[in-house]
């Protein structure tokens, strides 16, 4: 549904344990046989797997297949640059699939460094993506943990450094759009909640709503 729904990146998660925790490996190894192997030419996604937080992170990413192009793990408990590059360096993912680093818009919550912190070690380490996310899904969205010139800026030095960003967390369609008249534009963004039936995260998707943010975003949604 999401890929008929015109999505380039599709990302692979277990919802109802947490905000990055990975869904069974089996399910990575079923989505390339149909998202690759016997997937029609007008459905061709990229596709992403949550390895969850740096407990978990190492250990999973050696099961990602290589059909992937993404893998993220989360940096909860990583409170410092040193142990944050270090959980970086522990992931061995087959190539040539991408380790994508995340921030936590509430990062005190998760115990881990801020958002600025984390693309500064992203530019320090010369990798080339990061996504901004969520730590706690308790109804509260990106915007209700940073400002939007916050946001603003961080894309700001993002640019300036070739660091692809993508925005996540709990967003709904008018936040997008909002964020997007200020001048706040991401490389990708990140939605769940907000394209399935009764906004549920764990709920089921439901196309309409997938196709009103591909065009609401002006271009196949990322």
């Amino acid at each position: 549904m999401a890929a008929s729904g015109g999505v380039n990146i599709l990302d692979f998660k277990e919802p109802s344990r947490g905000a990055l925790a990975a869904c069974d490996p089996s399910v990575w190894k079923s989505a390339v046989s149909e998202f690759v192997g016997e997937a029609p030419a007008d459905r061709t996604v990229r596709l992403s797997a949550a390895l969850g937080e740096s407990e978990t992170g190492p250990e999973l990413s050696s099961h990602v297949p290589p059909e992937f192009s993404f893998a993220k793990v989360g940096p909860s408990g990583c409170s410092t640059a040193p142990k944050l590059t270090g959980l970086w360096e522990s992931i061995r993912l087959p190539q040539p699939v991408e380790l994508v680093p995340v921030a936590y818009a509430d990062h005190i919550a998760a115990g881990a460094m801020s958002a600025e912190g984390v693309l500064n070690a992203v530019i320090e380490t010369g990798r080339h993506r990061l996504l901004i996310d969520t730590f706690g899904k308790d109804g509260r969205t990106l915007t209700d943990h940073m400002t939007i010139d916050r946001l603003r800026s961080l894309l700001c030095v993002a640019s300036e450094h070739s660091v692809w960003i993508a925005l996540a967390g709990s967003l709904r369609l008018r936040e997008m759009r909002s964020l997007g008249t200020a001048g706040v534009r991401p490389n990708c963004w990140g939605v769940r909640g907000d394209v399935c039936d009764q906004r549920d995260r764990t709920g089921q998707m439901d196309l309409r709503k997938v196709t009103a943010w591909r065009r609401a975003i002006g271009s196949p949604a990322n």
